[in-house]
């Protein structure tokens, strides 16, 4: 059989998303910014090199998703599947470009998790991520900020068969990144080629880990060459070497682990790198790549409470364990790597379905096991094999597509306008649209009026756009925008002064929303009250996103202004008012006041959507009442004994238990 490329519709109950907020996010903002990152420990150089810290990079100029709930209704996603009669997959080129599924035709499994509802969460860069499938995470560290964005996709016709495109541009680390799926005729492999272009002059910083969720069902194992492995160790969540395989209980099964846990495989001497995670039968899902992928993990929510219940949060209860295997192109996902002014960097991986012989798959001894795996994908895809199809990928990469079939954003298109040539050989960015505030910005024309009169959708933080800005008011004139922008690019890499100073030059030449929440802003730290004035003149305006009121509600928590609260919430239209956020700072407000009842009332008044990854508002919440009512009870501080008794009595209900670890507690 022939491969085939089609649309196709998949029918799934599905959360609604909004589209991104307008609402500038600065980095010291995120809910885990706080957080420090411990320090490494054993690590090689290679490990180390171009390492960072979780929640110190900025998402600007980014939107965040947060615009979801928990309520599904039955709808049509738009897909694409290619087909070789063989094996199956179905792409959603309108959520990132994920892979839903990957079906093994010749048995009718899955070989990925096919998460029967969409329904977002706060895992991403840009918060809403939903779990499943196989995700193309870069080029900013963590799930790409185009989890639940379009991208383009269209389709290139080869003499040996068609090739399913993806393609985007990333604003932060300004380069092209492109994936080509690719069906061989009569082959039960599935190639993936990655692609990524610097089209700067200037070296770029850059991060990439393809993310395949594998169904896990108990006695599954991962199977991947290992001398050792790198681990976050509790407590403490350094990022250590370990041993790997180690008594007493065998890591290379998930369900030997109590909490959720990454494991990085290390073995750079190995004459090929892998991994495969196979059920009890010895069958599943095997992952090769070339050697540009130097990374290999697996990541499992873990079998305690907080874990499972996060797989439940994600999909149907009890239809949502799956674990993660995934392939990078640094050793660890606490590392970036560089790109070369002009740079282009590429990889292939294939993914395959595998039937290993289950007694030797499951050998006590783990050598023994990864031995027969690496014999089987010899035998399923010679070295040589793979080497001869990143050739022929690699060549087709930098041609055009024959069709389109989706779009994307417009940010490439006005990049390339910006920078005055193409961004990458072979990917088409133009799109078809009404010209806005950048569009003419971009190309340097004097704003129209009809471009002033409301503040434009999106942001720009780079130097790039910087210079094109100043360039622009000098030539065309300043307008409130130019000032808006200029202040949040400064404010964004710590420029205050200079924040302050274009803040007030937009404010003089036309008042806005984002120009008086910019004003509370650079206040908060020093003067309550004046970042308060400014906050309510903010919303006074008219035009605010919501987002804005759950940002001043959280300011006012965190003021200790119950009584402004009160105000502020109760004035708010009805739908505003029942954000989960908003609800949750009146929460604690209410525990701060030792008002129990109303505190445990608004707790349990619904399951929230958006709380972290890592984030133990809710579960520290319930403590926090736990130990409130008891001291209450008993009119005095209790003992951590009759703590712990009083838990025991009264369990935390199981919608707020979202700890990814056990030491999480409070």
């Amino acid at each position: 059989m022939t491969t085939t490329i089609r649309k196709h519709s998949v029918s799934l109950p599905m959360a609604r998303l909004g589209a991104p907020s307008n609402l500038p996010r600065f980095q010291w903002q995120q809910p885990m910014a706080t957080k420090p990152t411990p320090p490494n420990f054993g690590l090689t150089d290679d490990e180390a090199r171009h390492g960072f810290t979780w929640g110190e990079d900025s998402i600007l100029p980014y939107q965040v998703s947060e615009d979801y709930d928990r309520t599904r209704v039955e709808a049509e996603l738009k897909c694409i599947v290619i087909d070789n009669g063989r094996l199956r997959a179905v792409v959603a080129p309108s959520l990132g470009g994920r892979l839903l599924e990957l079906k093994d035709l010749a048995t009718g499994r899955d070989l990925v998790f096919r998460n029967p509802v969409f329904q977002p969460a706060n895992l991403a860069a840009l918060n809403a991520w939903f779990s499943g499938g196989i995700e193309w995470n870069g080029l900013v560290p963590g799930h790409t900020p185009f989890t639940c964005a379009p991208v383009f996709a269209g389709i290139r016709e080869t003499a040996d068969g068609p090739i399913l495109r993806l393609y985007e541009f990333d604003r932060v680390v300004e380069a092209t990144w492109q994936i080509d799926l690719f069906m061989p005729k009569g082959e039960a492999q599935l190639f993936a080629h990655g692609r990524m272009v610097n089209p700067a002059d200037a070296e770029r910083l850059a991060y990439w880990w393809t993310n395949v969720a594998a169904p896990m069902d108990k006695g599954t194992r991962v199977l991947s060459p290992a001398d050792y492995s790198v681990e976050h160790i509790w407590p403490g969540n350094n990022l250590g070497r370990c041993d790997f395989p180690r008594a007493p209980n065998d890591p290379s099964y998930p369900d030997n682990w109590e909490n959720a846990t990454s494991v990085f495989f290390r073995a750079p001497d190995a004459p090929r790198l892998f991994i495969a995670s196979v059920d009890g039968d010895g069958y599943g899902l095997m992952q090769t790549g070339t050697r540009e992928l130097a990374g290999r993990k697996f990541f499992y929510f873990g079998n305690a409470q907080g874990g499972q219940n996060w797989m439940d949060y994600l999909s149907n209860p009890g239809e949502g364990n799956y674990l993660e295997i995934q392939s990078g192109v640094a050793p660890t996902q606490n590392q970036r790597f560089a790109l070369a002014p002009g740079e282009q960097r590429e990889w292939t991986e294939v993914f395959m379905p595998i039937q290993l012989a289950a007694d030797t798959a499951h050998a006590s001894d783990y050598g023994t096991a990864v031995s027969h795996a690496a014999d089987a994908l010899d035998g399923m895809l010679s070295a040589a094999a793979l080497a001869e199809m990143h050739d022929f990928l690699s060549a087709e990469a930098r041609l055009p597509l024959t069709t389109r079939l989706s779009s994307g954003a417009a940010w490439g298109a006005r990049q390339e306008q910006l920078l005055g040539r193409a961004l990458a050989e072979g990917l088409d960015f133009s799109l078809e649209r009404t010209p806005d505030f950048w569009d003419a910005l971009a190309a340097n024309e004097a704003i129209g009026t009809e471009h002033l009169k409301t503040l434009p959708d999106g942001i720009v933080v780079s130097d790039v756009w910087m210079n094109r800005l100043t360039e622009s008011a000098a030539a065309h004139g300043m307008t409130w925008v130019h000032a808006l922008m200029l202040a949040v690019a400064a404010l964004d890499r710590g420029d205050r002064a200079e924040a302050q100073d274009q803040t007030r030059a937009a404010l003089s030449l036309q008042p806005s929303w984002l120009g008086y929440r910019m004003q509370a802003l650079l206040d908060a730290d020093g003067d309550t009250d004046a970042a308060m004035e400014n906050y309510l003149k903010a919303w006074g305006m008219g035009d605010a996103p919501p987002e804005l009121a759950v940002e001043i509600a959280q300011f006012l928590m965190t003021a200790d202004r119950p009584a402004e609260l009160k105000r502020f919430v109760d004035a708010l239209p009805a739908d505003i008012r029942d954000n989960e956020r908003i609800v949750l700072a009146r929460a604690v407000v209410a525990a701060d006041q030792g008002a129990f009842d109303t505190a445990e009332e608004l707790l349990l008044s619904r399951q929230f959507a958006t709380i972290r990854e890592g984030e133990t508002l809710l579960s520290d919440m319930w403590i926090r009442l736990r130990r409130g009512r008891l001291a209450a009870a008993l009119g005095r501080t209790p003992t951590r004994e009759e703590i712990n008794a009083d838990l025991s009595a009264h369990p935390m209900p199981k919608t707020l238990d979202l700890r990814m670890h056990a030491l999480e507690d409070s």
